[in-house]
């Protein structure tokens, strides 16, 4: 019988021990991630040398970054006459739990894209930490994916 009562408190001993809440993450904000970046993303922002980004949704001067199925990778532009005008095109893989997407080009000035996610007017939003092979190849923009 003693071993049996003994039983029993290490038993509830253990649920309780169990059951505490941990407080520290209360106050945080709830992290949006995206197990899938498919896509068109539409950038509408970058990072200036100044440090703050520079809208540029309204300039024209705009790049999209196209994640299609099953791994082709477009970054282009579209000119006046709406034509695309492709800057890169390759091949890419995207890792969830890095959120990392690894841009492998023929050429070989492939890149790897870090991604922050975020929700803005119920649309998806990242920001994009591009880095390429080359300084003038790396940057940090913000985007929109318009699927």
């Amino acid at each position: 019988m003693k071993v049996y009562r003994y039983l029993i408190l290490a038993l509830l001993c253990a649920l309780s021990v169990s059951c505490s809440k941990d407080n520290t993450l209360d106050n945080e904000e709830p992290q949006t991630v995206l197990s899938d970046i498919a896509g068109t993303w539409f950038q509408y922002a970058y990072l200036c040398s100044d440090g703050y980004f520079v809208d540029i949704s309204d300039t024209g001067d705009c790049a999209y970054y196209e994640f299609a199925y099953p791994n082709i990778f477009t970054q282009y532009t579209v000119n006046e006459s709406g034509e695309k005008e492709i800057i890169k095109q390759g091949e890419w893989v995207y890792n969830a739990e890095t959120k990392i997407a690894h841009i492998t080009v023929p050429k070989g000035w492939n890149l790897d894209i870090a991604f922050d996610f975020g929700v803005l007017n119920d649309s998806y939003i990242a920001t994009m930490k591009i880095k390429g092979r080359t300084q003038n190849s790396s940057s940090t923009i913000k985007a929109r994916l318009l699927r």
